[in-house]
């Protein structure tokens, strides 16, 4: 008996590694609806000090192993990451084990997706915040995401995990109609977002994918030269399709850009021959910057088609590792005749810029990033999904030039219209509809969510009084 009840355990603890790293190695993002339940499984109702043993022997390997590809950022990086992350899965399969034991009846469906959500409140203090746990990014279903957000998507996807596990636990139809309902809303929402047409002023937009792999230094030493040369060429063969705007990605021009007039009017002219507006990302040093690594802000800087230097944005979340980096003091859009937008800088894309852009009035949503040092490994691709939330969670389209990959249009559905493959040099040519709406999201946040989560607490404080008083 022992010897089957050690296999199951062992075989739910694989199938939990496995699931994880298929979504992260193998880009098989749909297995976010399953890859809780061989958790739940494990824990449900077991003995603590057993659950806390098996929980940990199920963290460790799966969260070492898809995140692995984050030593290629920095060690240190990865170690925190590891460890918050790890401890996340930890301590939401203790709670769970605990109230589970507690909590009778059929609210325990909705046990998992509390805690998950709950503690992403205190993991939002921490030094990467909590945007890792919003798993909304791997699967975004709009338009219901336009009224719940991406963390109540999350709580979806944790709730799916839960009523498959309790499913095979207990077989109570009560569940299996449960699962049912919410599989005939997600399906819905998925077909719906698949099938309709934005609608809006077109905008014709262009994204260069410069695709420099070269050293930091190399970059450095030729962003004046070779480098802006390559950006003219691709800008001058995108304006043969006459897009309005034009936009290079972030450090495109890995150098101080605005103390450079000679480059400034480089950049002017080519804005006036596109006759287009051209953005691009470069820095902003402090003295002495290059040779201590220290004090800089990371920019995007915007021209008109007239050649007239419109302003700049800084990143207002810079990754929390370089320390280095200065944030900027205003989440501004920029207001032109074309449109109004706002534009966000690699590490933001994970963070709550895009709405901040979005309530101001900002018609579209422009991205910028630079996923060098992590190339050639599955974080090109997690990272570039949280452009498909922001996009969903605002109703907008959101435009995104990168370096070396992923560059694409996403549409207000958190669908990709168009992509540049990774690790090519190319143009990405595409149509854009402006939108100034924004969804019951952007005006209110998780205030749907919040509430649920409220009620749940209620519900469970009840259910606990019940049982300690019969």
């Amino acid at each position: 008996m022992k010897k089957r009840r050690f296999d199951r355990e062992s075989l739910l603890i694989i199938s939990y590694a496995i699931l994880f790293i298929s979504m992260a190695f193998f880009k098989l993002d749909f297995l976010i609806w399953l890859v809780n339940v061989p958790l739940l499984l494990l824990v449900y109702k077991k003995p603590l000090k057993r659950a806390a043993i098996l929980s940990l022997k199920a963290a460790i390997p799966a969260v070492a192993s898809i995140l692995v590809w984050v030593v290629a950022y920095s060690l240190d990086a990865y170690l925190i990451s590891f460890l918050l992350f790890a401890s996340f899965i930890f301590f939401f399969a203790m709670i769970f084990n605990i109230l589970s034991r507690k909590i009778k009846g059929y609210l325990q469906i909705f046990i998992a997706p509390f805690t998950h959500l709950a503690l992403m409140i205190p993991y939002s203090f921490s030094i990467l915040n909590s945007y890792w746990a919003d798993w909304a990014m791997f699967q975004p279903a709009a338009p219901l995401i336009w009224l719940i957000g991406g963390k109540g998507i999350t709580f979806l996807i944790i709730l799916v995990h839960s009523i498959i596990a309790l499913y095979i636990l207990k077989k109570d139809r009560k569940i299996m109609a449960t699962g049912i309902f919410i599989a005939l809303i997600l399906l819905a929402n998925f077909a719906y977002s698949y099938n309709v047409k934005p609608e809006g002023k077109k905008t014709k937009v262009a994204l260069l994918q410069g695709n420099f792999y070269q050293s930091r230094e190399w970059r450095h030493t030729n962003a004046k030269g070779m480098i802006l040369d390559i950006y003219e060429n691709m800008s001058m063969e995108a304006a043969k399709s006459k897009p309005q705007v034009i936009i290079w990605p972030e450090y495109a021009i890995l150098d101080d850009a605005l103390s450079d007039n000679n480059l400034i009017q480089r950049i002017s002219g080519i804005a006036k021959k596109s006759n287009a507006y051209v953005i691009l990302g470069a820095f902003k040093f402090q003295e002495g910057f290059y040779k201590k690594e220290r004090h800089r802000n990371d920019i995007a800087i915007v021209f008109s088609p007239e050649g007239n230097l419109i302003g700049e944005y800084a990143s207002q979340k810079p990754l929390p590792f370089e320390r280095w980096v200065l944030p900027g003091n205003e989440t501004r859009i920029f207001k032109t005749e074309m449109a109004s937008f706002g534009i966000s800088l690699c590490y933001e894309e994970t963070q709550g810029i895009a709405r901040d852009f979005s309530v101001k009035g900002a018609q579209f949503l422009i991205s910028l990033a630079n996923n060098q040092q992590i190339d050639y490994t599955p974080g090109i691709h997690i990272t570039n999904l949280y452009t498909n939330l922001r996009a969903a969670e605002n109703g907008k389209y959101l435009i995104r030039a990168t370096n070396t990959g992923i560059t694409k249009i996403v549409n207000p559905y958190g669908k990709i219209e168009a992509e540049i493959k990774p690790y090519e040099r190319g143009i990405l040519i595409g149509e854009i509809y402006l939108n100034s709406r924004t969804t019951f999201y952007t005006r209110y946040g998780n205030l749907v969510l919040n509430i649920v989560l409220i009620i749940l607490a209620i519900l469970f404080f009840v259910n606990l009084r019940k049982r300690k008083l019969s």
